[in-house]
């Protein structure tokens, strides 16, 4: 039976009288009198790289579609006019571990409707999506004993078959969705963010060398010629001393950045079986030296150009770890030298009509040997790994060491703007435009990206992350009055530039205000944001994250009649 708003309202009212003596510290900020018409709403997305997923093993939500499968759960405080502490010193629990799933075009949560508080009454919201067949001796959802707020323990496993994706819910900004006052489309708008570290590892090495020939001279008419050639592949590679366990918090104090505390012990990752077969040695029982080596030789082996470790879309996911926590992680790898030698006998005769030797020809069969040798080397590499982040994790065999690099990149595929590979833009994760919930103005329809003002400022953030050194610059395009809206600084004081700039790599802050102009008709204004570069100005159309629309536009509503 669905309880309607009125009858949810006439319940409440009877329970906060009911139970009055015991809520009469709150009585003027409870959440049972202040009680809005407008219905909690959800829409939500996921940071993505379209690799693997959560039909498939190992667990991964790599895109809205799998986010939409697996669904998430979500917990929201009443805290009233006060600032959100903890979910222990919130006035009330609207949502605690509930269920969101995606039906009919939608999202929907379980039980009945919630509703916003009115006024300037916040509610702030924690959210996490995780692999729910999960067994929880590896995963377990609970609650901080002193905050009450929700985390998460997660152990690692070092199965690739059982690599998990722990992801949690925060604004397009990468900062918890806390004290949030009623909006008016009534949505959270919830950005899910990865919070293991993705390790991407790719191999070469400088040791190869390009077949060569060997000459054997005998005598006059007899010589040997050996084809040599060398390649190497590999046996196993640890990865050592790992974060075994750790505790997820869902509220984040840096953007983007999940917060892990509690390590405890620490893991091996061995990869043999796992590796790409073109460049793995393999050796069955029962075989000998010399029928492994003829089988393994038939593989590509590792050259100077760098090929990915794993099979095309395996990674690893890795427990954030700071160099600094319990040392560096460690690099090992054994891997077998193969060496084939084919020699060909050769013979030639003098010939007495032409004065000359005739050519070389073979006589008899060509005999091939095999030989192999096996090498061990480690070396330790002093990198943080933050969760969130893709880490393509190079590794090049030298002589006698080897070379680590690991290069942090966005998790997700990035959108490209202009097709050139030195100045390519992009967006940093959670980067898009993010407005400020107390100062955004009168209200925001998000579906068709239009904020509505009148006398009144919008704060909002930006980061793009690429190109490095170049600059962003951003301008008002306006229609009707053509200084409806004005940049100004945080005290409201109109900027002397009406084309603001920055540095691109960098956060940015923009606010616009509405003069409050006596106006008949609409004003508006495109909020347009460039990267200039030497030689080009670029328009930025992927900080909305919308496929409906590319721009913000701000409108000031007509106030007299013509």
């Amino acid at each position: 039976m669905k309880i309607t708003r009125l009858y949810i309202s006439f319940i409440l009212c009877a329970l906060c009288v009911i139970s009055c003596t015991e809520k009469n510290d709150i009585a003027d900020n409870s959440y049972l009198n202040n009680i809005s018409d407008t219905a909690i709403g959800i829409s939500a997305e996921t940071d993505s790289m379209k690799t693997r997923s959560v039909t498939s093993t190992p667990f991964s939500i790599e895109n809205s579609t799998d986010l939409q499968t697996n669904g998430f759960k979500v917990y929201a405080y009443y805290h009233g006019t006060n600032n959100f502490v903890n979910a222990n010193q919130s006035l009330y629990t609207i949502m605690d571990s509930v269920n969101v799933k995606y039906q009919n075009g939608g999202w929907v949560y379980d039980g009945d409707t919630r509703y916003w508080p009115l006024g300037k009454n916040m509610l702030s919201f924690l959210a996490t999506s995780y692999n729910p067949n999960l067994n929880r001796t590896r995963l377990l959802l609970n609650k901080n004993s002193s905050t009450g707020n929700p985390e998460i323990t997660y152990i690692a496993s070092t199965d690739l078959d059982k690599q998990e994706d722990i992801l949690w819910g925060t604004r397009s900004n990468g900062m918890p969705y806390i004290n949030e006052t009623r909006p008016s489309d009534g949505l959270v708008h919830w950005h899910f963010k990865h919070a293991l570290a993705k390790i991407v590892p790719t191999i070469s090495s400088t040791l190869y060398t390009q077949p060569y020939t060997n000459t054997k001279s005998y005598s006059d008419i007899s010589q040997g010629i050996d084809y040599c050639q060398t390649k190497y592949l590999i046996k196993s590679i640890t990865i050592s001393n790992a974060n075994k366990q750790a505790t997820l918090s869902l509220q984040n104090s840096i953007a983007n950045t999940p917060a892990w505390n509690n390590k405890i012990g620490t893991i091996d990752y061995v990869l043999d079986t796992e590796l790409n077969d073109g460049i793995r040695y393999t050796q069955t029982p029962g075989q000998t030296t010399n029928q492994t080596n003829s089988y393994n030789w038939n593989k590509a082996g590792i050259y100077t150009t760098t090929t990915t470790l794993l099979p095309e879309g395996e990674y690893l996911t890795l427990i954030p770890k700071l160099a600094a926590e319990n040392g560096n992680l460690k690099i090992s790898i054994t891997y077998e030298a193969l060496t084939q030698i084919t020699e060909q006998k050769q013979t030639r005769y003098w010939d007495w009509f032409g004065w000359g030797y005739t050519a070389w020809t073979n006589s008899g069969k060509s005999t091939t040997t095999y030989t192999n040798q096996e090498s061990t080397i480690a070396s330790d590499i002093n990198t943080d790994f933050i969760g969130g982040r893709k880490y393509q994790l190079n590794i090049n065999i030298q002589a006698n060491y080897i070379e680590l690099t690991a290069i942090p990149q966005p998790w997700e595929d990035v959108s490209q703007v202009i097709d050139t590979e030195t100045n390519l833009i992009t967006i940093a994760p959670g980067g898009g435009i993010e407005f400020d919930a107390v100062q955004y103005g009168d209200s925001i329809d998000r579906t068709n990206g239009i904020v509505y003002l009148r006398n009144k400022t919008c704060a909002l953030n930006f980061n793009i992350a690429t190109p490095r050194g170049a600059t962003w610059r951003a301008a008002l395009i306006q229609s009707g009055d053509i200084d409806a809206f004005q940049f100004v600084d945080e005290n409201g004081t109109v900027l002397s530039n009406q084309n603001p700039q920055g540095n691109v790599g960098t956060q940015a802050t923009l606010r616009v205000r509405a003069k409050n102009a006596t106006n008949s008709t609409d004003n508006s204004a495109i909020l347009r944001i460039y990267v200039i570069q030497p030689n080009q100005s670029t328009i930025v159309k992927t900080l909305t994250g919308s496929d409906i629309f590319k721009e913000y536009k701000f409108v000031e509503p007509a106030n007299v009649k013509n």
